[in-house]
């Protein structure tokens, strides 16, 4: 199998040299590199032109879906290998995704893990993200129902099959990408696959990327559970039963404080449903307490308590957005009066 490594960019320039270093130190040679440069205003451009990779410099910053697609339009592997600028691949990852993809002739999309320890180690708020993508990633190894395309490999017959990426979204389009996966294909997470990722290492930009990836998600993946299934479609991804108990506790748990100013007594009812998130959130945070230490696993517990709260609200939004859509496509539909006989 022929392997064309496509690295959508923008602005990245702290990282690409890392990303490119670590692609062509591959132990199977990729049979091309293509950087897709989205805009950038920094020195990205410069580097990548450095390593002697294909470089497309796009006029008009399209997002990550556009920078995709143009690189696999350019691409003649017979994979295609998609890894983010902000990511550094271990020596064996090109070799373990084409094992998996000729092991499983009915895989259509493997995608690796990240690593426990980041590309920079950028403070405690990129620590926590970090460990929770390792621990959420590696847990999902095997047979997995949702696509993440930081890190991941698709035959290139697939990806014209399925029709790329949304260009329409700049969150979660890679999730969007999996529901549009025909059935026939299995979508694997292989952890011989590993990125050091350089992750989002502030609070406030880290909160409104998972705002936006909720509202995306909860609009074009769960609401796609009320739609009609097509022929060779993909059944509705699972439910992460812990996730929803996560968030549906601390949203509750938030709404139902006020009430211990009225009657202190119901102060058992907020406190009650942090436990329940605690014991669903209980294997997430043993893993920080194995690898962080116990002050790290009280900090990832209030670090969930935030990302919960904000999922459970962009989430809300989302599902909001949805029916509201559907409600309008009832309303404009035509109606037809049967004649009076």
């Amino acid at each position: 199998m022929r392997v064309s490594v496509v690295v959508p960019n923008y602005n990245k320039e702290r990282t690409l040299g890392d990303c490119l270093s670590a692609v062509y130190a591959q132990t199977v040679t990729p049979a091309e590199v293509i950087v897709v440069d989205d805009a950038s205003t920094d020195r990205s451009r410069r580097i990548a032109a450095g390593f002697g990779c294909t470089v497309l410099a796009l006029p008009v910053n399209g997002g990550v879906s556009a920078a995709r697609n143009a690189g696999a339009a350019r691409a003649t592997g017979d994979v295609l290998l998609f890894v983010d600028s902000d990511v550094a691949l271990a020596p064996g990852t090109l070799a373990a995704a084409v094992r998996v993809l000729r092991e499983h002739p009915d895989c259509g999309v493997v995608q690796g893990i990240y690593d426990l320890r980041p590309l920079h180690d950028d403070g405690p708020v990129e620590a926590y993200k970090t460990l929770f993508e390792h621990f959420w990633r590696r847990r999902a190894t095997g047979v997995t129902s949702t696509t993440m395309f930081a890190l991941t490999a698709v035959p290139k017959d697939v990806f014209e099959l399925v029709g790329g990426f949304d260009e329409r979204l700049r969150d979660a389009e890679d999730v969007e990408f999996g529901t549009r996966l025909p059935a026939r294909y299995e979508i694997r997470v292989s952890a011989e696959m590993v990125g050091r990722h350089d992750d989002v290492d502030r609070l406030r930009p880290y909160l409104s990327e998972l705002f936006r990836r909720a509202v995306t998600y909860a609009d074009a993946v769960v609401a796609a559970r009320w739609e009609p299934p097509v022929a060779d479609g993909r059944p509705p991804h699972r439910v992460d039963v812990g996730a929803v108990v996560g968030m549906a506790g601390t949203g509750l748990a938030v709404a139902t404080a006020p009430l211990v100013l009225v009657t202190p007594g119901l102060v058992v009812l907020p406190l009650a449903l942090l436990v329940t998130v605690g014991v669903a959130d209980r294997a997430l945070l043993a893993f920080a307490a194995r690898h962080r230490g116990s002050r790290f696993a009280l900090y990832a517990a209030g670090m969930r308590l935030l990302t919960h709260l904000t999922e459970f609200v962009g989430m809300g939004l989302g599902i909001c957005a949805a029916l509201s859509r559907r409600v309008r496509a009832r309303g404009s539909r035509p109606v037809t009066v049967e004649p009076r006989r």
